[in-house]
């Protein structure tokens, strides 16, 4: 019986949806919303409607942050400050664990320097800050951000944000992966 598996993010996750897809083959169910899961608020709000399209998913690979550590006006810092962001998150994992326990949670990708609305401290102290609270609470990490910046140049395309079709594979593969090992977990 084929795995169900909700994929759940923003721009970045549609840019690698398709080639986790691929990588993970017939043995599993993939679906993710056309929408972009744009910030944590917004993904709780459209939670609902996503699980009630795709029905009770296995597993749940997930991600929140480029628009919550996003510049909306400098002088205000983040769009999203860490404390709400972790209580968003933490409504989030509550409502995706009333549908399953293999939740899986990526971390926010790095910016090429000189992003119009991004810092890269931002995106750093959102992540430490999820990663310590989100493994407290037995949620499997998926290190995306350590993925591309290994090779920020090659992995991060011209607009200094999204994905270069280098990042697209190497981060489809990382999520495949996260997604075949939880799933062999009883």
């Amino acid at each position: 019986m084929k795995k169900k598996v909700l994929l759940i993010g923003d721009s970045i996750r549609l840019g690698y949806q398709p080639l986790a897809i691929e990588n993970l083959g017939k043995d599993y169910e993939v679906w993710g919303p056309e929408d972009n899961a744009r910030f944590a608020k917004y993904t709780l709000n459209c939670l609902p409607e996503w699980l009630e399209k795709f029905g009770k998913p296995d597993i749940v690979h997930w991600n929140n942050g480029l628009w919550d550590t996003a510049m909306v006006c400098p002088e205000d810092g983040a769009f999203t400050p860490i404390d709400e962001y972790l209580r968003y998150i933490s409504l989030i994992l509550r409502e995706l664990r009333k549908q399953t326990t293999k939740v899986i949670f990526a971390t926010t990708t790095p910016v090429k320097y000189g992003s119009k609305n991004q810092d890269i401290d931002f995106i750093k102290s959102h992540n430490a800050a999820v990663v310590e609270y989100l493994q407290n609470e037995n949620v499997q990490i998926n290190d995306l951000y350590s993925v591309v910046d290994g090779d920020i140049e090659q992995n991060i395309c011209d607009d200094r944000i999204h994905l270069s079709e280098t990042g697209k594979v190497i981060c489809a593969s990382a999520v495949a992966n996260a997604i075949r090992s939880i799933a062999e977990v009883k």
